[in-house]
C-alpha cells in the first residue's frame, strides 16, 4: 500500500485483518496502481506492520506515527542488511 501524499509505502502482510485494511484506507492509504511506480517512497519497516497487525485498535494512530517517524529510503534499508 502506498500513502503517496507522505510519500511512504508499506507492504501488506498476511493476518492484516479487514478491520486494519479500513483503518489503513481511512488514513489515505490505498493500493499501488502504477507498475512500474518511479516515485521515490519511504517504507515502513514490517516490524511495524506487524505491531499494527498485533495492536489493540486504539493503539493504532501512536504506532503509525512512531512507523513514518522511522520510515527509510529503500536504499537505507538495504544499507542495513
Amino acid at each position: 500500500m502506498i500513502h503517496a501524499q507522505d510519500g511512504l509505502r508499506l507492504v501488506v502482510q498476511a493476518g492484516m485483518s479487514n478491520d486494519l485494511w479500513l483503518w489503513l484506507m481511512d488514513q489515505g492509504w490505498c493500493v499501488e496502481t502504477y507498475r512500474p511506480d518511479r516515485r521515490a517512497y519511504k517504507d515502513i519497516a514490517p516490524s511495524y506492520v506487524t505491531c499494527l497487525i498485533d495492536s489493540h485498535p486504539s493503539q493504532r494512530e501512536k504506532l503509525m506515527d512512531e512507523a513514518i517517524v522511522n520510515a527509510q529510503s529503500r536504499d537505507a534499508l538495504a544499507r542495513t542488511k
